[in-house]
């Protein structure tokens, strides 16, 4: 049992260490909420396990097993009080683990991170994160409280009702400006559109929390004004806080006569995007399951197809559109093969060793099919002609090799002189905002902010009003706090946290609270909320005889989807898509009456959009 033990554990360590070296973390409690997603992101990223970390894992595996069976063969027997007296002592233990597992790590504190990790190993550090992550109740949490906070807060913006621009914030995944490692000497710029849209934006940098993922962390901050450096310590999971109506851009524009859609080209369920959207305000979510025969850059859906998507999205509606826009083709690893043609270089410097050149000349190829996306987006906006902002942010820096290989081969640090400044290189990426009303300005405001404190300023930019979380937001943002950084680095940027006793307060009561500063404004979930661009809609089926003796029922309607099947009273059949208004089956006798329903079902098995059901009787 002891070497079964130490097995496991060797398991759980080399995913500790594997993360650490991706993302420069460890394993932390809440990845155990994440097992789903870690299963499934393993099809990208097992290259990252070499075939020296699978041999010695396998070599690790023979030699315990070998000593377990010498030892059964060596052992006399033992005495069954003995036996009974380990099995009580275990179910102790194992009890223990569950339900009080601090006590197993006695040094747990409160303090560090990776520092807990080197000092008080794999147990230690994970149950020290497990202690600073519980949930701590805010004494001074009440309703009188909570009043008082969202009643003092004046929205500083003069909102201006009949101004409705269309908003479109595009997450670009991992995207970073690699013209900042100046050590290197780059043949041309990646995102040459990206930069010329600088000239005439406003531009800036987001200060994000994470590196190399956490990318829904990043996007739920900007949505919903709440900061996720303000959540219990240790948790990556923020989406499982929100089980439940969560005020965010989409419900504030919303209830001011916006339409709302979520796009995104992944999996619908992946960290419950699916739901969660639904709790922030969407009124329906365009995942990958409804592209019809997109085109791909590796496993991943081309971001040109999603920006197409997100043009077709706004010219489908009368009245103004916010559309939050999340791409996917240029998310890492980056040493797998995903063009057909060899990847040219993108630098002319020798300074990267194979490996590294590799990574850094594909993400670079990466970035150009961003940059030809964004500009798809905004000649696009420029021929709809409709007042439109759109916001294009990146939600961490690349995951460039194992321990940040490229950044140190190319001396990304080596003109720091301090964490913070380190801190700052990893962890800020580019801010754009682009508009096709506002005037020119002769300078362009530079920005810098933590994505808590966007959604506010968005807002302020539409001339649209904002609901209390965006109020505070906008009043500690315009009062010169424009980052909430980790907390090891309060000191260095500046930030008092007594000042932001109002914004934890509200946040606490947002999240786990009694929902208190919801008294007096709409977040409600709509009813109608759904998976795809349009629902599927049977308008008439036909019923043929074959000369085979077979039928075959025609299905005649609008928005089908090619994955779609035809269902006759509950039984999946062999359907043939044949167009976004045709879907036919051949079936053999029939019943008298047909109940025929369209259900597309994703790679879960589980249906995420249907058909009315349209009723038929059949003439024998």
């Amino acid at each position: 049992m002891t070497f079964l033990q130490l097995f496991i554990l060797l398991i759980i360590a080399l995913g500790s260490f594997k993360k650490f070296q991706l993302r420069g973390a460890y394993l932390e409690p809440a990845d155990l909420n994440l097992i789903t997603e870690g299963m499934d992101i393993t099809t990208i990223i097992n290259q990252y396990f070499t075939l020296k970390s699978i041999l010695i894992l396998i070599l690790m595996t023979t030699i315990i097993i070998f000593i377990i069976i010498f030892l059964i063969r060596k052992s006399a027997s033992i005495h069954i009080k003995y036996r009974l007296g380990v099995t009580l002592l275990s179910i102790i233990g194992v009890v223990l683990f569950i339900f009080y597992p601090s006590i197993y790590s006695l040094k747990a504190t409160t303090e560090g991170n990776v520092d807990s990790y080197s000092k008080l190993g794999l147990i230690g550090g994970f149950f020290t994160l497990q202690e600073r992550g519980k949930l701590v109740h805010p004494t001074e949490y009440s309703k009188n409280n909570i009043k008082k906070i969202t009643k003092s807060p004046s929205d500083s913006t003069d909102a201006i009702s009949n101004f409705k621009p269309n908003i479109i914030v595009v997450l670009a995944e991992a995207f970073w400006d690699p013209l900042l490692l100046e050590n290197l000497t780059f043949k041309e710029d990646p995102i040459p559109y990206y930069r010329s849209l600088t000239k005439t934006g406003t531009t800036g940098k987001l200060l994000t929390h994470f590196y190399g993922g956490g990318t829904f962390n990043t996007e739920l901050d900007i949505l919903t004004g709440l900061s996720s450096t303000l959540l219990p310590d240790g948790s990556d999971t923020y989406f499982q806080y929100i089980d439940h109506p969560v005020d965010s851009l989409a419900h504030n524009l919303k209830n001011q006569g916006y339409h709302t859609t979520a796009i995104h080209t992944f999996r619908n369920w992946f960290y419950d995007r699916n739901i969660t959207y639904r709790w922030l305000g969407f009124e329906k979510f365009v995942s990958m399951e409804f592209f019809e025969n997109p085109d791909h850059i590796g496993l991943f859906i081309d971001d040109r197809e999603l920006m197409r998507q997100t043009l077709k999205e706004i010219e489908k509606t009368d009245g103004p559109d916010f559309i939050n826009t999340v791409t996917v083709s240029s998310h890492g690893p980056y040493n797998d093969i995903r063009y057909v043609d060899p990847l040219n270089h993108c630098t002319t410097t020798q300074q990267l060793n194979q490996d590294s050149q590799y990574i850094l000349d594909l993400y670079c190829q990466l970035l150009s099919e961003t940059d030809a996306a964004i500009k798809i987006l905004i000649e696009g906006i420029k021929q709809i002609e409709e007042p439109t902002m759109v916001v294009i942010y990146g939600d961490h820096l690349p995951m460039l090799g194992e321990e940040y290989a490229v950044y140190r081969e190319a001396n990304y640090f080596e003109n720091t002189n301090t964490d913070y400044q380190n801190y700052l290189k990893m962890y800020s990426t580019p801010l754009l905002i682009w508009d096709n009303f506002s005037a020119q300005a002769d300078e362009a405001e530079e920005l810098r902010m933590t994505p808590n404190f966007l959604g506010a300023y968005i807002l302020s930019l539409a001339k649209k009003a904002k609901s209390p979380i965006f109020q505070l937001a906008d009043e500690i943002y315009n009062h010169e706090t424009v980052v909430i950084p980790k907390k090891t680095y309060d000191e260095d940027a500046g930030v008092n946290r007594t000042k932001l006793k109002n914004y934890e307060l509200l946040q606490y009561d947002v999240l786990f609270g009694e929902r208190f500063s919801y008294e007096d404004i709409k977040v409600v979930p709509e009813q109608n909320y759904f998976l795809g661009s349009n629902k599927m809609h049977i308008k008439s089926v036909t019923i043929k005889e074959e000369e085979n003796e077979e039928i075959k029922i025609e299905v005649k309607g609008e928005h089908f989807i090619s994955n779609a099947k035809i269902y006759i009273n509950g039984v999946e059949q062999d359907s043939t898509f044949k167009n976004n208004s045709l879907i036919f089956a051949s079936i053999g006798k029939s019943e008298k009456e047909l109940k025929i329903i369209l259900k597309l079902k994703d790679d879960k098995n589980s249906v995420i959009a249907k058909s009315n059901e349209y009723k038929i009787k059949v003439e024998n």
